[in-house]
């Protein structure tokens, strides 16, 4: 539910456009106050979660108004608003008060909900860390989750919005829509971090998450291409099968079907750890997203992969679920692409379908 945000400041054109930009980004539902005495009159009437006022106000200024939420007893987050520097004197007494946050005027509308949300209502955001933007992506489409998406990487910063766990928007400097989300998803070591219960203002993608993950995947292939043609490759055996560069794309459907067989069998893909897609799948159905447990999948076994000492390397690791099975299978040590299987536990036999799943791994040539 959206936290309610008691915004106290003496201008009308500062109070009306703060409360018109904090309730377009969804972060809080704001209850504007024009001074300290008006915002103590509507907390014995309102319920207030969260409090940003500015300091220099007639009537009562900001700092009485938090001495009155001391008297009372009110705990409340706060973030204060001055257009002066702060003296020394004036930070401790605001330390004392517990301040979560202070903004120098003029504020910037366009990072202030951010910056609000993340010090004021923390467990709403989350800097992402242990799973790629890819896999973050997927789970949040299976979750069906509502928010935003920052990312960060050399000097840019993209956004990506979710309603339900669809992308409805996304945006950097010089693109939006579905070419934004394209080029976001191909920046290098991005920083991430997501703010939950904010909603989009523009709907400018159509596209199914999928499909555009799959179609970053191929550009990212595309741009990987010229600097690998520049190196000395080595020539292929006459007999070997021809692949395409990378793992993104798997031609040997028909071992995933075999796994198929599997007594208990529900569905099957062959899932690249780092990059949370799956490569390949079989079975599964509406009842069983493959996409999206692989995706889980790969954030397990990326666990697993980063506990691991340099001399060691996991074979499989199981999960054992109310009605289903998991099973992992890495392709050879070392690897980071494995098989993920999931069974039925009623109508499945955990030892054969883990000695079938190594059988069929190892003819897996990647």
């Amino acid at each position: 539910m959206t936290k309610t945000l008691l915004l106290v400041d003496d201008d009308p054109f500062v109070r009306g456009a703060l409360t018109r930009a904090l309730n377009r980004a969804g972060a809080f539902t704001v209850v504007p106050a024009e001074h300290g005495r008006h915002a103590l009159e509507l907390l014995d009437t309102e319920h207030v979660d969260v409090m940003l006022t500015d300091l220099q106000m007639p009537v009562m200024d900001g700092l009485t108004l938090l001495s009155h939420l001391v008297e009372r007893g009110l705990r409340l987050p706060v973030a204060v608003m001055t257009g002066h520097s702060i003296a020394p004197t004036l930070r401790q007494r605001l330390q004392a008060y517990g301040i979560a946050a202070t903004f120098t005027k003029p504020v910037d509308v366009s990072v202030l909900a951010d910056e609000l949300q993340r010090a004021l209502d923390p467990e709403t955001v989350g800097r992402i860390r242990g799973i790629t933007l890819f896999g973050l992506l997927q789970l949040l489409e299976v979750e069906e989750k509502t928010g935003l998406v920052v990312v960060q990487a050399g000097g840019q910063e993209g956004r990506m919005y979710f309603e339900n766990g669809a992308l409805v928007h996304a945006h950097t400097r010089g693109l939006e829509g579905v070419d934004a989300a394209y080029e976001i998803l191909t920046w290098p070591d991005p920083t991430v971090e997501i703010f939950y219960k904010r909603r989009a203002r523009e709907h400018t993608v159509e596209e199914r998450l999928q499909a555009v993950l799959m179609e970053a995947a191929r550009l990212l292939d595309e741009r990987g291409r010229p600097a690998a043609a520049s190196e000395p490759v080595a020539p292929t055996p006459a007999a070997a099968p021809a692949r395409a560069q990378g793992v993104d794309r798997f031609p040997e459907q028909a071992l995933l079907e075999e796994a198929l067989t599997i007594d208990g069998a529900l569905g099957v893909a062959l899932v690249h750890a780092t990059s949370g897609m799956a490569l390949g799948h079989a079975g599964g159905g509406r009842a069983l997203d493959m996409d999206a447990a692989a995706a889980r999948a790969a954030d397990v076994a990326r666990a697993a992969i980063g506990t691991l000492q340099s001399d060691d390397h996991t074979q499989d690791i199981m999960i054992t679920l109310g009605k289903r099975y998991h099973v992992i299978r890495f392709l050879k040590p070392g690897s980071d692409v494995f098989l993920f299987l999931v069974l039925d536990r009623e109508r499945a036999s955990l030892g054969m379908a883990r000695h079938r799943l190594a059988q069929i791994a190892r003819r897996i040539q990647l």
